[in-house]
């Protein structure tokens, strides 16, 4: 008898968790948080909260157990020595702790062929990865000046890290996608799925058998956070395995969400061992080459 209800609680479990035993093995590897900010002024914080410097987010990954981070800054515009401080502040924050951190430094696309002189000085420094924010820098993914930096960001092996969610710009997942399509060469990041609007990028997948969209990474920070146990989480879940898990990454948003909080959030979402390898650590190895790091 005891047997046979193990078995139905088994079973039952089995059914509630999408066809996946709850008791699972679950991916209990290294991680990488791809979106955490850097405060390096008290002009430049996310919230009035954020910690500046490093050691606040240091602790926070080494209780969650987050092997290596991000770290982030936006540039304003019309100021590009102030733009090249933040980065230059951004880069020696990494180098006092290279083997936990990366830099994602930014630029704004409305400084011109100043912008796209310091993408190629930060190329030269190592940096991979640069960071758009259509709401905070208060920019249009569809004007041009943005197009000439992401292109330029391409040409110099960058990934572009977007910003995918404007509640004043109900097109801004469509600008987002045709810039991708108008520039293969360039890889494109969009942070928190387009979040309430995430549905949007589910047609990348068909695209995709069109020979398209295949250098687009879904970001789920923040969104993973909000829906992970609502009536919506299968379906989003869904979507991204539809867009390609190999092409999701996993990241906190820190402040907004603690290491821990994200990680909680992904791991409650169902996706396998196998998935969540992909998402929290091999999918952003691959598309950085991190391991060229070590």
């Amino acid at each position: 008898m005891r047997k046979a209800l193990g078995l139905a609680a088994v079973a039952i479990a089995t059914v509630l968790s999408g066809g996946t035993s709850l008791a699972a093995d679950r991916y209990a590897g290294p991680v990488i948080d791809t979106h955490a900010h850097l405060r390096t002024s008290q002009t430049n914080g996310l919230t009035d909260a954020h910690p500046m410097g490093t050691a606040a987010l240091r602790a926070l990954d080494a209780a969650a157990g987050v092997q290596r981070s991000a770290l982030i800054v936006m540039a304003d515009k019309g100021d590009m020595p102030a733009t090249r401080a933040l980065n230059d502040a951004l880069l020696a924050a990494v180098a006092a702790d290279p083997d936990h951190f990366y830099p994602i430094a930014s630029v704004h696309p409305a400084d011109g062929d100043a912008a796209l002189a310091e993408l190629e000085r930060l190329a030269r420094l190592g940096v991979r990865e640069i960071k758009l924010h259509p709401n905070s820098q208060q920019l249009d993914v569809a004007d041009p000046a943005v197009a000439r930096v992401t292109e330029k960001a391409g040409q110099l092996g960058m990934a572009v890290l977007f910003d995918s969610y404007n509640p004043l710009d109900t097109n801004q997942p469509g600008k987002l996608m045709m810039l991708s399509f108008q520039q293969p060469g360039t890889n494109f990041i969009f942070a928190h799925m387009g979040f309430t609007e995430f549905r949007e990028f589910q047609s990348l997948a068909t695209l995709r058998k069109l020979g398209r969209g295949g250098n687009v990474w879904l970001d789920v920070s923040a969104i993973a956070s909000a829906y992970a146990g609502s009536p919506v989480a299968p379906e989003l879940v869904w979507t991204l395995r539809r867009h390609g898990i190999d092409h999701v990454l996993f990241g906190s948003d820190w402040p907004v969400d603690s290491p821990a909080e994200a990680l909680k959030a992904v791991r409650a979402l169902g996706l396998t061992a196998a998935e969540e390898k992909l998402v929290l650590h091999d999918n952003v190895v691959k598309l950085l080459k991190l391991d060229k790091d070590r």
